[in-house]
């Protein structure tokens, strides 16, 4: 694997040195220039013999210190190569201040003069290293060998609604959820008037318990039984905490974060008197007598009636639980197997005209043993090339094995994983630095996956946005990645807890990752990805005392950190890791810190910067504007942020922001200048009032995000021309109906518009007429006061998608059947008009029923959207 990983790197690598466009604003001479080229020349060569180099490294131990010599002096290359693009972009906005008459005072220091004798010692550095490497080839009798490229997959699955957004299709299992059902609610009074039991569903890993879980919670029976239906996926330790949190923010929505807890105790209490609960524990790994009594006393005040599901592999919990009423899931039948496998290998009746492939296919199957994770990877993998010879060599691995064990399970993933393209192996194993069931988004890892090196550098015809949706697409076609939600431009998704186990085996020798704790001494010399995820518990470490290896983090070496661990870092820790001036990613999820230290304006390569959850952070420092690489900047859920730096715009690479703030106002950020800004996330501003004023710039912004801005009054849309996304939920003042700026004409081309929790919303804005033309999909959710789609809806001659979710007062619905684009439509939550879009008896089921995909209160009612 080592080499196939060099492979990529190299390539990566002689991309940047075969595309010299910053030369013109950061190479001085034309010398500089050609030992680059040297440097070209170098890589080219040892690259074609790399593939060789793989097969034959077994115990040549010469051979593996080749390759291992070979990565530090790629990622040398690459750092000094991104120093250059650095130097352009220092140049480029100091040019900029100096035509407005704005130098400022942070470039005195630069001088360009010590950075290119810098630069011309390095080069030379390497140019030496890499002649000596080259004339080491000849002694390992490596051959030059061409890249297989036959494992790409040729087909990529299409994203059909009934494939993606939840509506992942459960098939074979609607006997196993009347019976969980039966369960839940019996007909006898509960025994000895206790008010809680448990239901554990269990079975190996991959059958599909959470999918059934998913299944019977969303039944309507058992939605009208229980007063209150909570979800937590626990694939870490049992957490009590976690479960009072999310109980109560399924009855309140609120953020619980900053509550002690007595208060949770407190709302808890109050949330689940008398009230009968549906709790779901997803994927329970490690339960003891001490958690789960400790929960029952939690929920002593829940009404008599109240059930527990357990998902969970460990057959122990019956007896911690004292259940009588385990469900042992079973594999599905084989009629059920070869069902989803067609669903995931075939596109619609194409097996009908691949008999001999659908024979291969059925012995498979037969091997899958019922697994549905075993078949819907299999059938991925084999959808990606429809070729009689592949499906041969794949039914004929001896890694294709009759499943029996979970071992055997993993076996068969692994095999999946093999014959991914190794761009997309690096992809999916740096996934492993993130929790165990972590929802992704899109977004956030198109720019972790940029300043990983793990998509190609983007230009004016290629964002990295576009990069990392094609390899997110193409994994989730190969059920790598499971869609969670899917709207408009935004997808969100995660990773089967079975896959995450794959992932972190393969970490280590894809991406050069260690998964560190609280007591880690030291990093691993050659380590480059850097993860802290366990929490601290209660004495392991002292007040204000650091993990151990945090004041260790000083290696050049080290491109990303990634720290998902409640009050780890202070001020003193972030000075350690500015010391890390190749950094690419930092991530500090719930850091204790009350002000990023200016320090943070070293790290000139660093291309994201997360600081999500940070109660205690105040403001953000004026040296955070030197971040000139930055595409990513969260300070989402800060809600002690009482001030972000003056003229971001300095900025000049940020492409996505999202923020939570104290301020009233934006403007003097200079947000409003931003001109590479494409995604704006604005969420839990209880202060905002003024969002931009005066001259606006935002002459790229793709998708507005506003959530939760009660005092916001005013939206400037009509200087917003280049919008496609726009998100508005909670906020009451914004009238939706008079946001046009007094312009009697709006410019206004979304694609995408969603609009939630608005009970003031009476009637659609009348200015989404701006858009009728481009608008594919319109969400409403949660206006409790709408009472009617208007008569225009018809003129929305490009809608694919249409939304309906807890809007009670609408009952009708005009001009659906003129929607001839409308490729699916959702509905919940509205009792009149569910009714009368039922399958034939329905009032609206005439107009509506030419829509390929339908889904009505969590039930698929119609599917012909292959």
């Amino acid at each position: 694997m080592a080499s196939s990983v060099l492979y990529g790197i190299t390539e990566r690598v002689l991309q940047k040195l075969g595309s010299l466009a910053l030369e013109e604003d950061a190479l001085v001479d034309d010398g500089t220039e050609a030992k680059l080229r040297k440097l070209q020349y170098a890589l080219a060569s040892i690259k074609g013999v790399l593939l060789d180099a793989e097969e034959k490294q077994g115990n040549n131990y010469k051979l593996r210190a080749w390759l291992e010599q070979l990565k530090d002096v790629l990622y040398d290359v690459e750092d000094l190569l991104d120093d250059v693009r650095c130097e352009a972009l220092r140049k480029k906005l100091n040019g900029q201040q100096r035509k407005h008459g704005k130098v400022r005072h942070f470039f005195s220091c630069s001088n360009p003069f010590t950075f290119y004798v810098k630069m011309g010692k390095k080069i030379c550095k390497i140019e030496g290293r890499l002649k000596q490497m080259v004339g080491e080839i000849e002694g390992f009798g490596l051959s030059k060998r061409a890249c297989d490229g036959s494992v790409v997959g040729a087909r990529v699955r299409e994203m059909k609604p009934n494939l993606v957004g939840g509506f992942d299709p459960i098939i074979g299992r609607d006997a196993d959820k009347d019976k969980i059902i039966e369960l839940l609610m019996p007909q006898d009074p509960p025994r000895d008037g206790a008010n809680l039991s448990v239901i554990p569903i269990v079975g190996i890993g991959g059958l599909g318990k959470t999918a059934l879980a998913r299944l019977v919670s969303e039944d309507v029976r058992v939605r009208e039984h229980f007063a209150l239906t909570t979800w937590v996926s626990m694939p870490g330790d049992f957490n009590v905490r976690l479960i009072m949190e999310r109980i109560i923010q399924s009855k309140l929505g609120q953020s619980l974060n900053n509550l002690d807890f007595p208060q949770l105790q407190t709302l808890l209490r109050g949330v689940i008197s008398r009230c009968r609960l549906l709790l779901v524990l997803d994927d329970v790994r490690k339960m003891n007598w001490a958690d789960w009594d400790y929960l029952r006393s939690q929920l002593a005040e829940a009404a008599n009636g109240t059930k527990v599901i357990m998902t969970t592999r460990d057959k122990n919990v019956r007896i911690v639980t004292n259940s009588l009423l385990v469900y042992n899931l079973q594999g599905l039948s084989h009629e059920d197997s070869m069902s989803l496998f067609k669903t995931w290998a075939f596109d619609q009746n194409e097996w009908e005209i691949s008999p001999h492939l659908l024979q291969i296919g059925d012995e498979i199957v037969g091997k899958c043993r019922g697994v549905p994770l075993a078949l819907k990877m299999l059938g991925g993998l084999l959808y990606s090339k429809n070729d009689e010879q592949f499906w041969e060599l794949v039914r004929a691995d001896d890694m294709c094995r009759s499943i029996k064990t979970e071992e055997d399970i993993l076996c068969t993933l692994k095999l999946c994983f093999i014959y991914l393209p190794s761009h997309l192996k690096r992809c999916f194993a740096l996934c492993s630095v993130f929790r165990r069931g972590t929802i992704m988004s899109n977004l956030y890892m198109a720019y972790f996956w940029t300043a990983c090196g793990l998509v190609p550098p983007s230009n004016e015809n290629r964002a990295p946005e576009d990069a990392c949706d094609k390899y997110l697409k193409e994994l989730w076609s190969r059920s790598f990645f499971q869609v969670v939600w899917q709207s408009g431009s935004s997808l969100d998704f995660n990773m089967h807890d079975l896959l995450y186990d794959l992932a972190l085996s393969v970490s280590t020798e894809q991406i050069d990752c260690s998964m560190l704790s609280h007591s880690s001494q030291t990093i691993p010399e050659r380590t480059r990805h850097v993860s802290l995820l366990q929490t601290v518990s209660s004495g392991q470490l002292k007040e204000n005392e650091s993990p151990p290896f945090l004041s260790r983090l000083k290696s050049n070496r080290v491109r990303m950190i990634n720290c998902v661990s409640r009050d780890t870092c202070n001020t003193r820790d972030l000075d350690s890791m500015s010391k890390c001036e190749y950094l690419r990613f930092l991530h500090l999820s719930f850091s204790s810190f009350e002000e990023l230290p200016s320090s943070i304006g070293k790290l000139k390569h660093l291309t994201v910067l997360s600081l999500g959850g940070n109660f205690r952070m105040k403001k953000l420092p004026d040296a955070t504007c030197k971040l000139h690489s930055l595409l990513f900047l969260s300070v989402f859920r800060c809600s002690g942020l009482e001030e972000l730096p003056q003229e971001m715009d300095r900025m000049i690479n940020l492409r996505c922001l999202w923020l939570t703030t104290k301020q009233k106002s934006l403007l003097e950020s200079g947000i409003h200048r931003m001109k590479s800004l494409r995604y704006l996330e604005i969420h839990n501003c209880g202060n905002l009032e003024v969002l931009f004023g005066g001259t606006i710039c935002l002459n790229n912004l793709l998708s507005l995000t506003i959530n939760n801005c009660p005092r916001l009054a005013s939206l400037p849309l009509s200087e917003l021309t280049a919008l496609e996304s726009l998100k508005i939920t909670g906020c009451d003042k914004l009238m939706l109906t008079q946001l046009k700026d007094n312009k009697s004409d709006l410019f206004l081309k979304l694609r995408f518009f969603t609009v939630s929790a608005s009970p003031r919303l009476v009637h659609l804005p009348q200015w989404l007429l701006a858009s009728a033309d481009t608008l594919e999909e319109l969400y409403i959710i949660d206006c409790r006061n709408l009472m009617a789609l208007p008569e225009w809806l018809q003129d929305l001659t490009q809608l694919k998608k249409l939304h309906i979710f807890g809007c009670p007062q609408l009952s009708m619905m005009q001009g659906v059947d003129l929607l001839t684009a409308l490729q699916e439509l959702c509905i919940a939550g509205c009792p009149e008009l569910s009714k009368k879009c039922q399958v034939e008896d329905g009032e609206l089921w005439p107009e509506v029923s030419h829509v390929p995909f339908i889904k009505v209160n969590s039930k698929v009612v119609q599917s012909n959207a292959h």
